[in-house]
């Protein structure tokens, strides 16, 4: 009984064997046209779903709709990568996008899987422009800033900075450039060190004797970490010293605390 069990066993597991046909060797694949649009680009990747259907969407976000569908054993062609989305093409030439995560049961048309590689660190070191937004302390008064930075080097970036000031007794405006060296920017937090200069403009909120605005060159040190929150978006976290060549007899030295964000664009 047990030999006969036995036999049965491997004959089922010799037909299943039979039965494992890959995909660009099916039925459902060769039911298909094959022949590339004929307004397919030169660098397009040809590929086989091999998943029971993929949904295509009108755009490259989760706001967008599905827009068609693609079955089993049909023919793709991959067209570009736009972060964790892939801009494709049908048969018939029909375009639209499809999320990396669903790409993961595709062919080559040797049969070989497809591997579409998920965007890391790396592509968002290679982005040149970021704005960034922060709100935090200036010396015990309230302080809100836009910059805008630019890459020019893998470690290497200048920031062109604006920030007003609203405190208790007086307000004011920096308008400053900066020198931003990131050591490790693989890192995912990744350090920074910065070296700038530009003007301070205090206006004194004097209610009983006027007083005059006041306008100081300003030379600026600091340090912060960037961490990456998704695909466009990196939080930012700064101590900065501010250090102001006034007129008077002393200059005079500020601490500022802040915490932002940068969009890449």
């Amino acid at each position: 009984m047990a030999a006969l069990l036995a036999a049965l066993l491997l004959a089922g597991h010799a037909a299943a064997q039979q039965d494992e046909v890959p995909v660009t060797e099916s039925f459902s694949a060769r039911q298909f046209d094959s022949q590339p649009p004929a307004d397919l680009p030169f660098d397009s990747e040809q590929v086989v779903v091999g998943s029971e259907f993929l949904n295509l969407y009108t755009g490259p976000g989760r706001g967008y709709v599905i827009d068609h569908v693609v079955a089993y054993g049909e023919p793709l062609w991959l067209l570009k990568r736009r972060t964790d989305w892939v801009k494709v093409m049908t048969r018939k030439g029909k375009t639209g996008w499809a999320k990396i995560s669903e790409l993961d049961e595709i062919f080559a048309t040797d049969g070989v899987r497809v591997v579409v590689p998920t965007p890391g660190i790396d592509d968002y070191s290679e982005r040149s422009l970021r704005l960034g937004f922060a709100y935090g302390d200036f010396a015990g008064a309230n302080s809100m800033g836009v910059s805008l930075g630019y890459r020019f080097t893998r470690n290497l970036s200048a920031e062109v900075r604006a920030a007003q000031t609203v405190g208790a007794y007086s307000n004011s405006q920096t308008y400053q450039v900066a020198v931003v060296h990131k050591p490790f920017p693989e890192w995912r937090l990744a350090p920074y060190f910065l070296l700038g200069t530009g003007i301070n403009i205090t206006s004194p909120n004097a209610t009983i004797v006027a007083t005059e605005d006041r306008q100081d060159t300003a030379m600026l040190t600091g340090i912060g970490v960037t961490t990456y929150l998704s695909r466009r978006f990196a939080l930012r976290a700064e101590v900065a010293n501010h250090y102001l060549l006034t007129s008077r007899e002393n200059n005079q030295e500020i601490v500022e605390w802040k915490l932002g964000f940068d969009v890449f664009m």
